[in-house]
């Protein structure tokens, strides 16, 4: 069974400079994560050694934003997912295997609701179109620390999106659904979502798909569009450790391993 460690309650202390826990906890494990700087956004890139990329697979970017609301902890929202990569990215750096994976941690993810063109990805994915990165699988992480069901966030899209897009799109959730099966033991679902982290991506015409974690008892719920209880802490100061379940970082730990491990050869 997962143990919560001590770090993640300094990591949700309401004093903690989380863009600097983020360097050091890093560095403090030989792993260097420069800060890209943004229209006043400190997004973070861990930084991987060369050989553990494969030019004839494809980059597999993983986003988890790091900020969070005001007078929050943000236990849930979005320190497990954070943490759970920390972990994750230690052990990928010190690995012998290729594993293709371009991880970043966005801020400015909750100022989205100020309009999607304010929300940290957003940033992210213009800077890809700059670079002409349109053709990564994009995986973005929220709220994966309570629960024991990962959840697919079902975005509706407006009408006029390209069909390219959709065909894209429609694939790359289809991995995102195979992934969380092979993780959890075939249980997983889709929720629809007005609007998740990874709007700043589609909104620019990258795919991308969020994901996230549910109790079972409350997926019926979820999908009829009830405020579960798990959603009832967010952005709250009930967003604490306690609410939190120690299965959930299994299972999150599940699937990012098995992402690690995939390969999707270029098309």
């Amino acid at each position: 069974m997962y143990l919560i460690p001590g770090e993640f309650e300094d990591f949700i202390s309401m004093d903690c400079d989380r863009r600097q826990f983020i360097i050091s906890y890093l560095k403090e494990r030989g792993v260097e994560a420069p800060v890209i700087s943004i229209n006043g956004k400190n997004h973070i890139y861990v930084k991987f050694p060369r050989k553990q990329y494969n030019p004839i697979y494809k980059i597999k970017t993983v986003i988890a934003h790091y900020d969070r609301v005001p007078n929050s902890p943000g236990a849930n929202d979005n320190s497990a997912a954070v943490f759970s990569m920390l972990e994750w990215a230690c052990k990928l750096a010190a690995s012998d295997e290729t594993h293709n994976i371009r991880l970043i941690f966005t801020d400015g993810e909750e100022m989205g609701e100020e309009g999607i063109n304010q929300q940290g990805a957003y940033d992210i994915a213009l800077l890809f179109k700059k670079l002409n990165i349109v053709n990564d699988d994009i995986f973005v992480f929220d709220c994966m620390g309570r629960g024991d069901i990962p959840v697919v966030s079902q975005s509706r899209f407006p009408s006029n999106l390209p069909q390219k897009f959709l065909q894209q799109y429609s694939k790359l959730e289809k991995k995102a659904c195979q992934l969380l099966a092979q993780s959890n033991e075939g249980k997983w679902f889709k929720v629809p979502s007005d609007y998740s982290d990874n709007a700043g991506f589609i909104v620019n015409g990258i795919p991308a798909v969020a994901i996230t974690m549910l109790p079972s008892n409350e997926i019926e719920a979820a999908i009829h569009g009830e405020k579960v209880k798990t959603w009832q802490y967010l952005h709250t100061e009930k967003d604490i450790t306690a609410t939190l379940w120690p299965q959930a970082f299994e299972i999150t730990q599940n699937i990012l391993q098995k992402l690690a491990k995939s390969r999707f050869i270029i098309e």
